[in-house]
């Protein structure tokens, strides 16, 4: 039988989606602040930061879903080797 995992397991891996998760929910906190407080320079302000953080946490999410991809177009550049590309598709 395997020994459960604790909390405070060393070999656990951090979630890639903390960071981007803490900033999404700033950009949604702001965003709501600048739609209650009354004072029309900061609402404004309060709106477009959030907004800001809310596409930073957007692509920054993206960004870790296509850092491990490399498109075959820049294959040859990475590898050196011409003869690593794959074929072209065929219709």
């Amino acid at each position: 039988m395997e020994a459960r995992r604790t909390v405070n397991d060393q070999n656990r891996k951090p979630s890639p989606y903390r960071l981007p998760l803490v900033i999404g929910a700033a950009g949604v906190l702001l965003l709501v602040l600048g739609f209650l407080i009354p004072v029309p320079g900061w609402n404004v302000f309060l709106i477009l930061l959030g907004f800001i953080l809310i596409l930073a946490a957007a692509f920054s999410i993206r960004l870790s879903f296509m850092g491990d991809w490399i498109p075959t177009l820049f294959a040859e550049n990475e590898r050196g080797n011409k003869g690593d590309l794959p074929p072209p598709p065929t219709p």
